[in-house]
């Protein structure tokens, strides 16, 4: 079958080397990996993934804050619990979404 049409897709350097380095070790040239990859993969949509991901980028960036100022001294002794919880229930809930989709 004749391929006459394109798909143009905005990708970054890295992206673009990275697409193009699996495509070289899987002996394809672009086109035929990207095609491959594209038509031949389920994709699976975890409702509730975003405000997870989410969560955890703001609790992460809370615990990098709280590094930096136990590095420049202006705390000394922070209460972790609060954040353990926080990271608890995330992965709980992150776990539950993986087991739905297993």
């Amino acid at each position: 079958m004749a391929k006459e049409n394109f798909i143009r897709v905005r990708v970054t350097d890295f992206e673009k080397d990275f697409v193009y380095y699996k495509a070289k070790k899987a002996n394809l040239n672009m086109s035929e990996f990207v095609r491959k990859a594209v038509l031949d993969k389920q994709i699976t949509v975890l409702p509730g993934l975003e405000e997870l991901t989410t969560e955890l980028r703001r609790q992460g960036n809370n615990l990098n804050q709280l590094t930096v100022m136990a590095r420049q001294g202006r705390i000394e002794m922070v209460n972790l619990e609060p954040f353990m919880e926080v990271y608890q229930q995330t992965w709980q809930a992150l776990n539950s979404l993986l087991r739905t989709v297993a």
